[in-house]
């Protein structure tokens, strides 16, 4: 079984905006927590909690990072978002830096 790995899910970034397009999970790979994702399984709720869906650090619900702009539960490789990090707030420009600098060096940019 394959463990989820962010680098390769990061398709693009808006260093302007703070958008970051990536994919928050991808089908058929475990994570860490011994989870594996199938397609269909964000439907359901990005339906009917897309208004609530928040982007956290690192899973904390007490540090958000930003907001979702999209959502595509229906794409073949995973969930594909694309959020717009509040570059206020220091930790979400430090986190959008970082994925920036681990990208342009081919680094792994778990986010």
């Amino acid at each position: 079984m394959l463990h989820k790995q962010t680098s390769q899910q990061v398709k693009d970034l808006n260093s302007e905006k703070g958008i970051v397009e990536a994919y928050a999970n991808a089908y058929g790979n475990e994570d860490a927590d011994g989870d594996i994702s199938t397609p269909g399984s964000f439907k359901k709720t990005v339906q009917e909690q897309r208004k609530r869906i928040r982007v956290f650090k690192d899973h904390d619900r007490y540090t958000t990072l930003g907001v979702p702009l999209e959502l595509d539960a229906a794409d073949s490789f995973g969930l594909r978002t694309v959020t717009q990090f509040n570059m206020q707030k220091d930790v979400s420009r430090d986190m959008f830096t970082d994925i920036k600098l681990f990208l342009e060096n081919d680094l792994n940019a778990d986010i």
